[in-house]
């Protein structure tokens, strides 16, 4: 049982595993939380709190140290953790119990450990290597012979620490069996292995005892945020049948080997060109007008058949209304008839002539259509005598100032005594010419019939219904406001309020998507609702963009795949494929894109004498140039280049510094105190 409890510790504070176990439902419970820390104030994760009277684990606390249990109000708790003593406390009520653990003495046989290094598990200090989103951890860990035996388990635990986040990410866990170790924990479970909840980690030494071993290493994690910074970790435990003997912990990568993280790539946003994901017209029902203008024989209801233009208006009017009878989406709701009679003579004979006039057109006009129709028809007629100061008008018009300005004198004269005036006028020279040219043009008849009909709005109409209620516009008319938006801002807007209107408007979605793109802050959540295999080659290709942006390489690939072969972007298409660690594949097209990007592609590729060759040959003296140069020249142990090739780039380029602060391909060349930050942001 007691090699168990201290399996159960070490499993605590290397998988971070939590087990909650039931509660006695006799006690009385109280909620009881705390901070455990060490002697020095530091927080201890993972530390294992157990009910002492059924010594089981109850809880474990989190990465702060801070953990919150149900204990028995008159109850303990035991807190136990590798490397340091175990501490019992009496609960006695109280809600809040902080604890201090004290660091435990650790014995190798009865010897106490001293500082050599034969007496010390230390991992090889090695980089983070990123390939697509993946972060890639290879090392190798010795382990002397002075320290593991026969009967000892040795469990290492590697782990990548998210600096700007503050958060731990495990990755496969080693666990090193002695033979003898392992043989009795093989006979503990009856042979059944899998019991034991490390099982499939297990490694059995089978080297001579006489030698050390090498542990090699390599694991891979998915990494969302590659802007952040990282380091990675690896916590030991070495326990025998008695007790934990060792405990211990290494940052074996302060950065990362990304030299991609200066690939120079730059996008047009694609439009969509498909017009299947435009929206179809929807026609709304809206009133409209049409007019005709007819003209009359003097004194007679009849048309004047001497103006050819009355055909002409007849011909119109008769086709419109056909047209309108004919169409299904329109409706004849109104007719207006308006007869006008000149102003010489009595105005009572010139009233009855309108009147004539107006009650001989309607029958002609009407006449053209459907019995039925007629019966849904509104007809309205009115007759009206034109006046004197409507010839004056037209006078003026012509520039016949002078014999306007008569006849207004005589207006004024003789007021509404008509017939004085009729007689004043035909007394003038002109009156003459007025009649002939001028009076006819006053004898007519207007039509004006309203109908409703099913039609697509103007661009006019549709801002005009905008404005007064955006939530009244159809799918298509949003469209058409966004595709004549005056600015990006309108469009913006226009698209947003869209898709909170309308679910799946590809159309909006990618607009709004592009938008971001041609700003430099694209937005994957945008087009993420729309990405499918059938989704449009533009919208796929844009979610790509933005998930470039964002570093999310391997989902960038991902959208990409949807797409049949051959129909995304080249240069797109090798970009993703680069920055997804696909190299082989992307290397010809991306190197053909500059001589620069070649040189970051050797190098990612690690093909180191081949990068320096070509980065020896960059000559534009850019900062990320030197920067490049200075990569490729250490890894080339040509230190003395290296150094003065980034002395160079943070001299053109200060901001590069924060860059070399987590370049594992940088770091080393750094002065100390140029590494002070880094240094500080390995401190949790």
């Amino acid at each position: 049982m007691k090699i168990n409890c201290k399996r159960d510790r070490l499993i605590g504070i290397l998988l971070a595993a939590m087990l909650l176990l039931g509660t006695d439902a006799y006690a009385q419970r109280m909620r009881v939380q705390g901070h455990v820390t060490n002697q020095q104030g530091k927080s201890i994760p993972n530390v294992n709190i157990i009910d002492p009277v059924t010594n089981e684990r109850i809880e474990i606390s989190d990465e702060d140290g801070r953990y919150s249990v149900l204990a028995e109000r008159h109850g303990s708790l035991k807190y136990t953790c590798v490397g340091y003593e175990d501490k019992t406390v009496k609960v006695g009520g109280k809600q809040i119990i902080n604890v201090v653990l004290k660091d435990a003495v650790i014995e190798l046989d009865e010897v106490t450990v001293i500082s050599k290094v034969k007496d010390k598990v230390v991992p090889e200090p090695t980089d983070i290597e990123i390939k697509g989103n993946y972060f890639h951890l290879k090392t190798r860990v010795p382990v002397p012979k002075e320290m593991f035996t026969s009967n000892r388990r040795l469990v290492l635990q590697p782990s990548i620490y998210d600096v700007t986040q503050k958060k731990r990410l495990l990755l496969r866990p080693v666990v090193f069996d002695g033979g003898t170790y392992n043989t009795t924990q093989q006979r503990m479970y009856d042979y059944n292995i899998e019991q034991d909840p490390l099982h499939e980690y297990i490694q059995v030494k089978t080297t001579s005892s006489r030698n050390g071993d090498i542990i090699a290493y390599h694991d891979s994690i998915y990494i969302e945020y590659l802007q952040h910074d990282y380091r990675a970790d690896v916590h030991l435990a070495m326990e025998n049948y008695r007790a934990i003997i060792y405990r211990d912990s290494f940052s074996i990568a302060r950065g990362t080997v990304n030299p991609l993280r200066f690939l120079e790539y730059k996008f047009s946003a694609f439009n969509l060109t498909d017009e299947k994901y435009l929206p179809k017209p929807v026609m709304q029902l809206r009133d409209t007008k049409g007019e005709v203008n007819l003209t009359f024989v003097v004194g007679k209801a009849d048309l004047d058949d001497k103006n050819p233009q009355n055909q002409v208006e007849l011909n119109r009017l008769n086709q419109e209304l056909h047209a309108i009878e004919m169409n299904p989406e329109a409706s004849l709701k109104s007719f207006h008839i308006t007869g006008v009679a000149s102003p010489d003579g009595s105005y009572e004979s010139n009233l009855r002539l309108a009147k004539l006039r107006t009650d001989k057109a309607l029958d002609r006009i009407l006449s053209q259509l459907d019995p039925e129709t007629r019966k849904l028809l509104e007809v309205k007629s009115d007759a009206s005598v034109a006046s004197w100061k409507e010839v004056a008008e037209l006078l003026r018009k012509d520039s016949r100032q002078d014999t306007a300005d008569e006849i207004t004198e005589l207006i004024k004269r003789y007021g509404e005594k008509n017939y004085q005036l009729n007689r004043a006028l035909k007394s003038k020279p002109f009156y003459k010419e007025v009649a002939a040219v001028y009076l006819p043009k006053l004898r007519k008849v207007q039509y004006t019939y309203g109908y409703s009909i099913f039609r697509s709005l103007t661009d006019e109409e549709i801002m005009q219904l905008y404005k007064k209620d955006p939530k009244e516009l159809t799918r298509f008319e949003y469209y058409r406001m966004i595709a004549t938006a005056k600015t990006p801002d309108e469009k913006e807007r226009y698209c947003k309020e869209a898709l909170e209107l309308y679910d799946n408007f590809t159309y909006a979605a990618n607009e709004l998507a592009v938008l971001n793109i041609q700003k430099d802050t694209p937005d994957s959540k945008i087009l993420e609702p729309f990405v499918s295999k059938s989704a449009p080659v533009e919208l796929l290709s844009n979610q790509a963009i933005a998930l470039l942006h964002e570093g999310k390489y391997t989902k960038a690939d991902s959208v990409l795949t949807l797409l049949p072969e051959g129909v995304v972007a080249d240069d797109l298409q090798a970009i993703v494929q680069a920055m997804a660690g696909y190299y082989d594949d992307a290397f010809e097209k991306v190197a053909a894109t500059s001589p620069f990007n070649e040189v970051i592609m050797l190098l990612a590729m690690k093909k180191n004498k081949e990068a320096w060759e070509k980065a020896s040959q960059l000559n534009t003296g850019s900062a990320r140039e030197y920067y490049v140069k200075a990569i490729a020249a250490n890894r080339m142990e040509k230190v003395g280049e290296a150094l003065t090739y980034i002395e160079k780039a943070l001299e053109l380029d200060p901001s590069l510094l924060e860059t070399a602060r987590v370049d594992g391909d940088i770091i080393d060349l750094l002065p100390e105190e140029q590494k002070i930050k880094n240094d500080n942001t390995t401190k949790e």
